[in-house]
């Protein structure tokens, strides 16, 4: 019997899918006329730094006052290259080694490992290219024959979060913040509806402004999918796992303390639904990131990835497969390509702002633009007693800190919250304990995000009130990077003293159960769910935020070695390469 196909219809691309259980995803129909207006776009944003990389390779070549030959590289496709001799060039090494000397005939000998050497100690430095020698060159010269200056300058479409008298369009947007410009307080939030009738230009007129968006209802025009956790567990109990073994067992990140603990998959879900309680009656929340693990989403839950993607607004930037106005897809297939997901983030929530133990994401940047997509959430109460035992947790770890400062220890080995595994249990049902009052919030989660132009603002006020901070239960000890050390969540208390001290405030907003979120590279942002929320997120590399990325591919080269964050996994020129050169290669014919 014929599977029965059914067709969408979105903006100016006709998609046609069957029905979920094949997996199959939908293949875009993109005109020849879009593609050509897409190609453009991709070339105007990244035309600037093809050319100051081509500036950047007649310098090195100039280094030496004799002609050079520039060889290519021996590397394989799926390598991943991570020099730079920006600092040689420029001869601002931050540290230098009186060893490393140049030979009389001027050639520098590869330095030891311990000093950022390789396995090719001992042989002179050599100047290679990836490409052929001229590559460059001649790509540039081939995008500034067919660049059309014209593109931006014709404009997008007026953005309708303005009325006709200058009041702003509650339709479409919603407001998240107070400052003191009511424009700069309103989050473009069309539907997905909106979406489907032909909101493109409008997305990118505020995408190109480095504004968040949020689109509403995403999962409406899906099939219907359920992404229940447990829904998706059975989905999975069917494979296995090379030895044979169920996978019975996951790795939970425990969020009083920030430990990974294993715990059975089904005591995990069944905490998402009732909540869980540790010792001392404390609360317990739980977090599973980038579920399921070892593999991609697409292999394990292959009918949730398609659904996934169906779902994906403006997929012309963020279809990770075949969207246009996505560079990461235009890596060749067999270049080693970045994990830009989808990943799947799982975890417990509640209303409540305890201070220890929240289910959160710590402030950071994003290496690449994102869009998060909550598919479900599942409120749990928290019961009066649970809040009791948070508030005399805090107590005593302010005492025990306390004492330690008076004794000047440097000890404090001893000092905060330890949590066995096998003591977490689920809550229970009919005890009879009396819950918190209050109603329940519409949202799943609690998103902040910042404004670029805040950033410097917001790390002085971090580096400032530092010691303020708790991360996993802990007063935070040192600070590398505000930013990108991942342990810095600002409390409603923190927010308010940032705006009153320094006049800054983010955009804050619930993210209700079908919403996606849209976060420009840039831009910091943290999140605590409110709720259990089951989120799927995804990566993707806009022609319009591409600059952002290699300012904080740029930010990141400066972090310690051993810094979590100091290895850049994009590798986002690669990428702008070989966008350009598919754009300027499809203009052409």
């Amino acid at each position: 019997m014929a599977r029965r196909k059914r067709e969408r219809v979105t903006t100016h691309n006709a998609l046609t899918s069957t029905d979920a259980g094949s997996h199959k995803i939908d293949k875009w129909n993109v005109s020849h006329e879009d593609r050509i207006k897409f190609a453009h776009r991709t070339i105007y944003f990244l035309l600037p730094w093809l050319k100051k990389l081509h500036e950047d390779q007649i310098q090195e070549k100039r280094i030496t006052e004799c002609e050079v030959k520039v060889s290519r590289t021996e590397l394989p496709s799926d390598a991943r290259c991570y020099c730079c001799c920006q600092e040689l060039r420029d001869g601002s090494l931050v540290k230098k080694d009186k060893k490393l000397r140049a030979k009389p005939n001027g050639s520098i000998l590869c330095p030891p490992k311990a000093a950022g050497g390789c396995r090719c100690r001992g042989h002179a430095l050599k100047l290679k290219g990836i490409f052929k020698e001229n590559f460059i060159s001649d790509l540039l010269e081939k995008t500034n024959s067919v660049v059309d200056k014209r593109m931006l300058e014709e404009g997008g479409s007026k953005c309708f979060c303005l009325t006709k008298s200058g009041e702003i369009n509650t339709n479409t947007s919603r407001q998240a913040a107070c400052r003191k410009n009511p424009i700069d307080n309103y989050i473009y939030c069309p539907t997905a509806k909106d979406v489907q009738s032909g909101a493109l230009e409008h997305f990118q007129e505020h995408w190109l402004k480095g504004e968040p968006v949020i689109v509403c209802d995403v999962l409406g025009s899906t099939s219907g999918l359920s992404w229940e956790p447990t829904v998706m567990h059975r989905g999975l109990r069917k494979k296995k796992n090379k030895n044979g073994d169920q996978r019975l067992t996951v790795e939970a990140i425990e969020c009083l303390t920030g430990c990974e603990v294993g715990i059975n998959i089904c005591r995990f879900f069944e905490g998402y639904s009732y909540g869980a309680v540790g010792p001392e009656d404390l609360p317990i929340g739980l977090k599973l990131k980038d579920w399921p693990p070892h593999s991609t989403f697409g292999e394990e839950l292959p009918r949730h990835d398609a659904e996934f993607r169906s779902a994906l607004p403006f997929r012309e930037y963020t279809d990770p497969i075949c969207g246009p106005l996505n560079l990461a897809v235009r890596l060749p297939k067999d270049v080693k390509k970045p994990d830009l997901g989808p990943k799947t983030y799982i975890a417990y929530g509640f209303a409540q702002e305890l201070g220890i133990g929240d289910s959160l994401t710590y402030l950071h940047c994003d290496v690449a633009d994102a869009v998060n997509v909550l598919v479900h959430t599942h409120g749990t109460k928290l019961k009066i007693q649970r809040l009791t035992a948070i508030e005399k947790r805090k107590d005593s770890l302010l005492n025990e800190e306390r004492t330690r400062n008076l004794q000047a220890s440097p000890d404090h080995s001893d000092v905060g919250i330890k949590v066995d595994v096998s003591l977490i249990k689920p809550e229970p049902k009919d005890d009879g304990l009396p819950f918190v009052e209050g109603d329940q919030p519409e949202g799943g989660a609690l998103w902040d995000i910042f404004r670029r132009e805040d950033v410097g603002i917001l790390e002085e006020y971090l580096t400032a009130h530092a010691g303020e901070f708790r991360n996993n239960s802990e007063l935070v000890k040192q600070v590398t990077d505000p930013i990108h050390d991942h342990c810095f969540y600002l409390t409603k208390e923190h927010k308010r003293k940032l705006k009153e001290q320094y006049g800054v405030e983010p955009w804050t907003f619930e993210q209700k159960l079908g919403e996606a979120v849209f976060i420009p590279t840039g831009c910091p942002h943290q999140v605590r769910n409110l709720k259990s929320c089951t989120k799927v997120a995804l990566d993707f590399v806009s022609p319009e935020n591409f600059e952002e990325c290699i300012k904080y591919t740029n930010k990141i080269r400066e972090l310690p070695n051993n810094h979590m964050v100091n290895e850049d996994k994009l590798e986002v020129k690669k990428i702008a390469i070989h966008a350009l050169r598919h754009a300027v290669d499809y203009i052409i014919g």
